[in-house]
């Protein structure tokens, strides 16, 4: 028995461990890359051990700016989350208003390049 490429491709995508994300309100300690007068969120990141999932912010309020933060570095509206042998990544995710016309407040959708997404309130 012979299998197609797109066969076999298919099959290796379907053994892969889904990507879920989650997000709840930031209970841990404040990074020193992050703002303090910022909206500020626990991302949770699951997925294959050792890979590397592209995330990417959308629909967030004219005049907020989205962030994913690490204790050494805040990436705006994108970045690329290497996953430890756990397959699982802690991010700060932060919702910064940016001008004092934009609205009081401001949600998000987070997306990954696997399909999964999350809805920041």
């Amino acid at each position: 028995m012979s299998l197609s490429i797109a066969a076999i491709g298919m099959m290796l995508a379907l053994s892969q461990p889904a990507t879920r994300l989650s997000v709840q309100p930031w209970t841990g300690s404040e990074f020193q890359t992050t703002s303090a007068a910022t909206a500020k969120y626990r991302l949770k990141v699951t997925g294959a051990p050792e890979s590397v999932i592209r995330l990417q912010a959308s629909g967030v309020a004219n005049g907020w700016l989205a962030a994913f933060c690490t204790p050494k570095i805040c990436s705006p509206e994108r970045l690329d989350v290497a996953l430890p042998s756990s397959g699982e990544a802690v991010l700060q995710f932060e919702l910064i208003r940016e001008s004092d016309t934009a609205p009081k407040r401001s949600g998000a959708t987070i997306r990954d390049d696997r399909g999964a997404s999350v809805t920041v309130p």
